[in-house]
C-alpha cells in the first residue's frame, strides 16, 4: 500500500495525501475518491501492518500440536522474521507504534492486549497466572508482565533491523538471546502466593 511506504518515511504530521498520491502515480483527487483523507489512509495502513505481524505469529500457533515453550521460541523467531522480511512495514510501525490517530491508538491497544495475553498460552495450564476473578493485583501483574514481554521484543527488533545498535550482530544470535531471556521469564511466572 502506498500509504505504508509514505508513512514509513514521514511522520503523520509531515505526510500529506498528495505524497501518497505521488507514491501511487495518481492525482490527489483519485485518492480522495477512494479514501476519506489522510487519517483513513493511515488507519488502514497501520491496521494492515499489525495484521501482517499477527498473521505470521498465528501461522506458527496454528501448526503447533501443543502450545509450549518451544512454540513460544518459534513465535519469537516468526516475529523477528516478519520484521526482517517486511522492512517498509517494520519502519512504519517503528515510527508510529503507539498510533497517530484515535483509531490507530485503539488498534494498537487491542493488538498489544491480545499478544500480551497470548504470551501466557505457552505455559502449562497449572503454571498460568489466573486471568479471571482473583485478586486485582494479580491480574494487574499478569497484564503488566505480558506488556513487558512485548516491550522487550519490539524495541530490540527495531534496533536490530532498522540500522540500530543491534544491527551489527548476527540475527540468529540476537533472536536466540532474546528467546533465552523471554521464555524463562514467561515460564517462571506463576500464581501469586495467597495473602
Amino acid at each position: 500500500m502506498a500509504a505504508t511506504h509514505v508513512f514509513s518515511r514521514l511522520t503523520y504530521a509531515e505526510a500529506t495525501v498528495e505524497d501518497i498520491a505521488q507514491e501511487c502515480g495518481v492525482a490527489p483527487t483519485a485518492v480522495y475518491y477512494h479514501f476519506g483523507g489522510k487519517e483513513e489512509l493511515f488507519d488502514q495502513a497501520f491496521e494492515s501492518c499489525l495484521l501482517g505481524f499477527s498473521a505470521m505469529v498465528d501461522s506458527v500457533r496454528a501448526t503447533a500440536d501443543n502450545l509450549d515453550e518451544d512454540v513460544l521460541r518459534e513465535v519469537i523467531y516468526a516475529g523477528w522474521a516478519w520484521w526482517r522480511t517486511h522492512p517498509v512495514e517494520a519502519r512504519f510501525l517503528t515510527l508510529h507504534l503507539n498510533g497517530a490517530t484515535p483509531a490507530s491508538r485503539r488498534m494498537y491497544q487491542d493488538w498489544q492486549e491480545r499478544h500480551a495475553q497470548r504470551a501466557f498460552d505457552y505455559l502449562p495450564e497449572d503454571e498460568r497466572p489466573p486471568r479471571s476473578s482473583r485478586k486485582a493485583r494479580e491480574q494487574y501483574a499478569v497484564r503488566l508482565l505480558g506488556f513487558h514481554f512485548l516491550s522487550a521484543l519490539l524495541p530490540v527488533s527495531q534496533t536490530a533491523w532498522l540500522e540500530g545498535s543491534l544491527s551489527r550482530l548476527p540475527v540468529a544470535k540476537v533472536e536466540a538471546v532474546l528467546a533465552d531471556i523471554l521464555v524463562p521469564i514467561m515460564r517462571e511466572v506463576g500464581p501469586a502466593d495467597p495473602a
